[in-house]
């Protein structure tokens, strides 16, 4: 087999795209193609079904893939195990982690780690929960993030942080002037919701049903920057991290309201494939994470209660 031609197409596959992988590759987009046409002609096989703008993996592609990330997981497994016997002068760590992780809770980690290891690369991708759980199960990224678990016997689940979820409002929104039950009187309000497979989504969805709080859905957005900007121009109501939104309690453009008991948390965990090898790279992020547990504010400081409404 011609491992060129199939890096060519693990690449293409894992950009969803012949143009991104070609600016990966250093390559040019029909130099692209042609490996890929030649791999399909060599096998007999079609790889890829091609629209106006977008391209998908056939049945045969995708098994190929599932395939070829094996192998170059298993690659990367050599070269970190020919690192170890140098020690950390190099090397590369991939970590996906989910939207709210990933911008403001990691950026710490990676600092911390950087400032150790100053010589390994790390790629990190911030995307929703299900798309961090399906990169790890696949063997295309080395650790994941993620705020939520569930019953899968191939990830290893290591606990986190506690984070502390907050209803979020504009100043002038009038619940944030009212006395009363928080959730009760969310019912019927216009709402924002995150995207589907977020698990910030998967939380406020459970909590709100379990309190029978029926809100009126009226946007659903990709990321909590962009719920807070729709909630600042009063657009309405939502529940994300506390941590997420610091800066613009400081600031006097978004009012917070702590929810009451158990309900207000839910807990982040790291999480790898069973069958991962723990390199010494792997081994020394983790023991940084861990570092990063053992120093973080417990959730109660995590805001100023001055700046949080308890209704």
């Amino acid at each position: 087999m011609n491992l060129n031609q199939l890096w060519v197409f693990y690449n293409v596959a894992k950009c969803k795209s012949f143009s991104k992988a070609a600016e990966q590759l250093f390559l040019t987009q029909p130099a692209i193609s042609t490996q890929v046409k030649r791999f399909e002609v060599f096998y007999n096989v079609k790889l890829f079904e091609r629209f106006a703008r977008t391209i998908q993996l056939t049945d045969q592609g995708r098994a190929l893939y599932a395939h070829a990330t094996k192998i170059f997981d298993l690659v990367q497994e050599v070269e970190n195990a020919l690192g170890d016997m140098k020690g950390l002068k190099g090397g590369s760590l991939k970590v996906d982690a989910s939207r709210t992780l990933g911008s403001y809770y990691l950026p710490d980690v990676l600092c911390a780690f950087g400032a150790k290891y100053p010589n390994v690369r790390i790629q990190m991708q911030v995307l929703n929960t299900h798309d961090v759980m399906e990169n790890i199960l696949t063997f295309q990224s080395d650790l994941g993030f993620v705020g939520r678990r569930e019953q899968n016997d191939k990830l290893t689940y290591i606990p986190f942080i506690e984070d502390e979820l907050v209803i979020i409002l504009s100043p002038k929104h009038e619940i944030a002037r009212r006395k009363s039950s928080a959730l009760s009187a969310l019912n019927g309000q216009p709402f924002i919701l995150r995207e589907m497979g977020s698990g910030t989504r998967e939380e406020v969805e459970q909590l709100l049903h379990g309190q029978h709080v029926a809100v009126n859905v009226v946007m659903e957005l990709g990321s909590n920057e962009a719920i807070k900007r729709a909630v600042e121009k009063g657009l309405g109501a939502s529940i994300i991290s506390a941590n997420a939104v610091k800066r613009e309690l400081q600031a006097g453009l978004l009012k917070a309201i702590r929810l009451p008991g158990e309900s207000a948390t839910r807990n982040f965990y790291v999480i790898h494939h069973k069958d991962k090898y723990i390199s010494n790279i792997l081994s020394y992020f983790l023991q940084t994470v861990a570092d990063y547990v053992r120093t973080y504010p417990p959730r109660s400081r995590a805001l100023s209660k001055r700046r949080l409404r308890k209704l």
